[in-house]
């Protein structure tokens, strides 16, 4: 399990959360792996508020229609994985923190790595 709830169930604090970041083209591709999330964008900045916006989002949904975040989402497909695995560039910590203003979510710092550009 990836995230647990806070006293009194209230509140949602993920315990582990791994960003790949690739490049397809002219476009950098961001994909959360333990909850399917992925996004496109022309630079790491862009890229890092893209999954921030879509990670708080769903957050923020979910919690306003009583449902628990991520609890549906599937982990991405298993090739995902093993580019993060193989991968040996990872990204300082600070790069990557993602907010979310909601002080029933606390989103830990991903861990995240870039993959080598495909043969």
């Amino acid at each position: 399990m990836c995230y647990s709830e806070g006293r009194g169930g209230a509140a949602l604090n993920l315990t582990k959360l791994s960003v790949l970041i690739f490049q397809e083209g002219d476009w950098l591709c961001g994909r959360c792996l333990e909850y399917d999330f992925a996004t496109q964008a022309k630079s790491l900045d862009e890229l890092r508020y893209d999954l921030e916006r879509i990670i708080a989002s769903h957050i923020a949904i979910s919690l306003k229609s009583g449902l628990k975040p991520f609890e549906n989402i599937p982990r991405a497909p298993e090739r995902y994985w093993e580019m993060f695995r193989r991968s040996k560039i990872a990204l300082p910590p600070q790069t990557f923190g993602f907010r979310f203003d909601d002080q029933k979510v606390e989103l830990p710092t991903p861990e995240v790595r870039v993959a080598p550009l495909a043969a």
